[in-house]
Formats: structure tokens, C-alpha cells, sequence
């Protein structure tokens, strides 16, 4: 028997690759941009909009994300690859590979080194990371950490039903997260989305490659045990 050789399309899946790539381009446009132009007017502007909204039960949540995102994500990642190992060790590899995206944000914060909100451009200034704007990095850690979760334990035990709802959890918790780097002042609005883009873009990339997604699905049952 002849052995066909692989092909791209037996080795990545194209339309996440395709998400990775222009997601990668967008996120190089608007670091390029950020880099020219530090402070962006319309930014101020949506910031501001931001911090003079009233947002409800939502602003309780704002506490926990700026909590998270500190040292206390390095305790929570753990625990998560550690959840991982127990209850689908097949996923580890893509778990692995997400946490290079912190690689991703220290590698673009001290090539950019963008200076953070202040009280003269904005309405409120009530968080001092002290480090650079851009990309955020909070955000960066939660676009992360939701999907993985998602993907490795979400995607092996819930129905299509609940991965679905997790979808849509996630980008309620990425929007809540987005806000509440805005309604502090420690984050411009392009810092946030330049997080979320840099996220997606590795995540989509670790995701494309067939042999690391099929180790997210949930296996097929042995059909064997039943003949």
C-alpha cells in the first residue's frame, strides 16, 4: 500500500489558523500604531465614557480582576494545570503553550513601553500597575485562562449546550475585565484590545494544529467493549 504524504490541511486546521493570522496582523498594526502614538485622543475620550457610566452590579467584579491579575494569576494558573493533569491529561500540551502568551506580553510591554493613563487625561486614576500600558497584561491572563479552561475541561465534560454558554461566559468575563481596567485608569481601551488580539491570535495558532485540538476533544467511546 502506497502512504499519501501529508498535506497542510492534514496538519493544521485552516480556519483557526486564519483566526491566528489576521489576528496576529491586526495586533502587529495597532502595536506598530500605538508605538507611533502613545496618547490617542479617542481613547481619552472612550475612557472617560467608561469611568462616568454607572455600571451596576457589574462594578463589584472590578476588585476581583484587578486582584487576579497580580501575582495571584501565577497561584491560580498553577492550580488550573494542575486540574488539567488530573482530569484530562490529554489537553496538557495546548495548557502548556498557552502560558507562553505572558512570553507575548513582556516580550511587546518593554518593546512599546507606553506610559499609563493619568489624572490629566482621564476622570480617575485609582490603580498604579507602574509598569507599561501596552498590552494589557490582566487581560492578556484572562482571555488565557477562560479559554483554556474552556477548551481543556469545558470542551471534555459539557454538552454542546454548555460549550456554547461557555463561549458566551467568556466574553463576559473578557468584556468585564475590559471595563475594569478602563473605570480604574490602569489601562487605555487599545491596551485592552490589544490584549484580547494577542491572546486569540497564540491561542488560535496552539489550537490549529490537528494533533493539539484532537487532544481536546472529549474521546470517542470503545465501541470494542460492546461487541
Amino acid at each position: 500500500m502506497v502512504q499519501r504524504k501529508a498535506t497542510a490541511r492534514d496538519v493544521v486546521i485552516r480556519p483557526l489558523l486564519a483566526v491566528a493570522v489576521l489576528t496576529a496582523l491586526i495586533a502587529t498594526a495597532l502595536s506598530f500604531y500605538v508605538a507611533g502614538h502613545p496618547f490617542i485622543p479617542q481613547d481619552a475620550d472612550v475612557e472617560r465614557d467608561v469611568q462616568s457610566t454607572n455600571w451596576g452590579p457589574l462594578a463589584l467584579t472590578f476588585p476581583f480582576f484587578s486582584w487576579i491579575g497580580d501575582a495571584k494569576g501565577f497561584v491560580f494558573e498553577v492550580i488550573l494545570f494542575a486540574l488539567i493533569l488530573v482530569f484530562n491529561r490529554r489537553a496538557w500540551m495546548f495548557a502548556a503553550g498557552a502560558v507562553l502568551s505572558g512570553g507575548w506580553y513582556v516580550l511587546v510591554s518593554h518593546l512599546i513601553n507606553r506610559p499609563r493613563p493619568t489624572t490629566s487625561q482621564v476622570l480617575r486614576v485609582t490603580e498604579h500597575p507602574g509598569a507599561s500600558s501596552y498590552p494589557s497584561g490582566h487581560t492578556i491572563f484572562i482571555v488565557t485562562v477562560t479559554v483554556v479552561l474552556l477548551l481543556c475541561l469545558g470542551y471534555r465534560f459539557l454538552p454542546r449546550w454548555g460549550r456554547v454558554a461557555g463561549w458566551a461566559l467568556v466574553a463576559v468575563l473578557v468584556f468585564a475585565n475590559g471595563v475594569a481596567r478602563m473605570y480604574t485608569g490602569a489601562h487605555w481601551p487599545t491596551d485592552v484590545l490589544g490584549g484580547i488580539l494577542i491572546a486569540v491570535a497564540w491561542l488560535s495558532f496552539l489550537a490549529s494544529f490537528r494533533w493539539v485540538w484532537g487532544r481536546l476533544q472529549r474521546p470517542a467511546p470503545d465501541r470494542r467493549r460492546f461487541a
